[in-house]
């Protein structure tokens, strides 16, 4: 692998990253019912990270260096469709929640909308250049929201729940999800090592996790798990020196998260879409944003854990579509 294959390679792990990263700050409000005390999340999130990398590992090996077939490519779009349309809903709800003045819908959409569509249009390595500073400054806002919050924080508030093993992997499997960015880092880079930045990628939004868990319980005791954004709590308790309200700063940050979280779906989509040459030009952009605008109204206050439950459906299918599909040309090339 060349000097530029390695850098591209990563750019993509550091784009997935960013978008894998956003639901660690904006905690989504339909995906599960209840935060859960830090020694059971951490628990559970070891489960679920070691079942997530080797899914991804075995899948991206199946994937290898070939360009996907029109089946995967459809199955992925439809999910990004979805993916990108209950982001939204979630963004604006987060949004609404943490800011004083409100935001119209109509308004939010168009925003986000112009950026996920200047984002796709400059490109994945575009999108990979920008996920750099994006990343530095959620590593400083965790840096700055532990040190705002340090003389608050007690290693008594830490709760210690009774656990088993049979209740831990219920926990991990009830709340298990599989993130559409992993399945896009074949389509993104197509060199080797993707396995390897699969496990490193998700091991680092795991470690994430399992600090900002830790950090809030130890700051808001037992009210840690009745809070819908516990992240954002927290950022509001903490101050340094004459500078008492840090959570808009921090806010900022996640949603540059966010923006290149939805920018990478958008642009997935399109490079997907190109390679099955429906269509050429401008088509794809416009397509993406009609899809997502509609899929985005039908979804809008409706059964959100329905869309949910597709869009997983459809990432199931778009994993075992690659195994079938190296089979499949296994048996054509046999003698």
């Amino acid at each position: 692998m060349n000097r530029e294959s390695i850098f591209e390679q990563k750019q993509a792990g550091t784009l997935v990253l960013a978008a894998f990263l956003t639901d660690t700050f904006i905690q989504p409000f339909g995906r599960q019912t209840e935060v859960l005390p830090a020694r059971t999340a951490i628990l559970a999130g070891a489960l679920q990270f070691a079942v997530l990398c080797v899914v991804t590992v075995v899948y991206l090996r199946w994937c290898g260096s070939e360009k996907p077939g029109p089946v995967r490519s459809l199955l992925l779009c439809g999910a990004l469709v979805l993916s990108i349309a209950l982001e939204v809903i979630q963004g604006e709800r987060f949004y609404n929640y943490v800011m004083q003045q409100q935001l119209a819908a109509l308004l939010f959409l168009a925003l986000v909308f112009g950026a996920a569509y200047y984002g796709a249009f400059a490109g994945v390595q575009a999108l990979g250049r920008a996920a750099w500073p994006v990343l530095a400054l959620a590593a400083v806002s965790v840096l700055v929201l532990g040190w705002s919050v340090s003389g608050q924080m007690q290693f008594s508030h830490l709760q210690t729940p009774a656990t088993n093993t049979a209740a831990l992997a219920r926990l991990a499997f009830a709340r298990f999800y599989l993130p559409p960015e992993l399945l896009l880092l074949p389509f993104l880079c197509p060199e080797g090592g993707k396995g390897r930045s699969a496990a490193k990628i998700t091991g680092a939004v795991f470690l994430t996790n399992s600090l900002l868990a830790l950090l809030g319980e130890m700051t808001l005791g037992s009210a840690y798990t009745s809070e819908s954004q516990p992240v954002y709590t927290i950022a509001r308790l903490g101050g340094l020196s004459v500078f008492r309200r840090l959570d808009a700063l921090h806010v900022g940050v996640w949603l540059l998260l966010f923006l290149i979280k939805i920018s990478l779906y958008f642009a997935g989509f399109i490079k997907l879409w190109q390679n099955l040459k429906c269509c050429k030009g401008h088509c794809p952009y416009w397509l993406a944003l009609g899809a997502v605008l509609v899929t985005f109204l039908a979804v809008w206050n409706q059964n959100e854990a329905a869309a949910m439950a597709i869009q997983q459906s459809l990432l199931v299918l778009v994993l075992l579509a690659a195994p079938l599909n190296r089979f499949l040309k296994g048996r054509r090339n046999a003698p």
